[in-house]
């Protein structure tokens, strides 16, 4: 323990793990917008998708970067996610998750640079042409 100016003892201890805050991003969950995310704020917001105003979907992308993460949620067991990389413009991969932790998990991992994570899931790719807007 250590002393302040004042007498007081404090402990110079620092947490395990801080949270990793991704900043300078473009996120829209429905009609919000946000500019930062937490781990904790991810799961939070995909747990309300069906509850948003101006639809049950996430986006989120970097600010002048062509490629971007997203999910729509479906039905109460489905979650689509979709991922825009930027050598193929013109296509999406695409995944049907069966819960939001594993949608939220993804995201996650997209803004982490931790692209292998997915790779294990069933991906197709559609033409962006063929895209509707939630």
């Amino acid at each position: 323990m250590k002393n302040d100016d004042t007498a007081h003892e404090w402990a110079d201890v620092l947490p395990r793990t801080a949270p990793t805050i991704h900043r300078n991003l473009d996120v829209s969950v429905g009609a919000r917008t946000l500019t930062t995310l937490t781990r904790t704020q991810l799961s939070y917001w995909i747990g309300k998708l069906q509850y948003t105003r101006g639809g049950p979907f996430m986006t989120v992308s970097r600010p002048g970067h062509p490629e971007f993460i997203q999910t729509y949620r479906h039905s109460d067991t489905d979650y689509y996610l979709e991922i825009r990389s930027p050598d193929s413009r013109d296509e999406l991969a695409s995944t049907t998750l069966r819960d939001g932790e594993s949608a939220a998990e993804l995201i996650w991992d997209w803004l982490e640079g931790r692209r292998s994570t997915g790779d294990s899931r069933g991906w197709w790719a559609k033409p962006r042409h063929a895209l509707v807007r939630w």
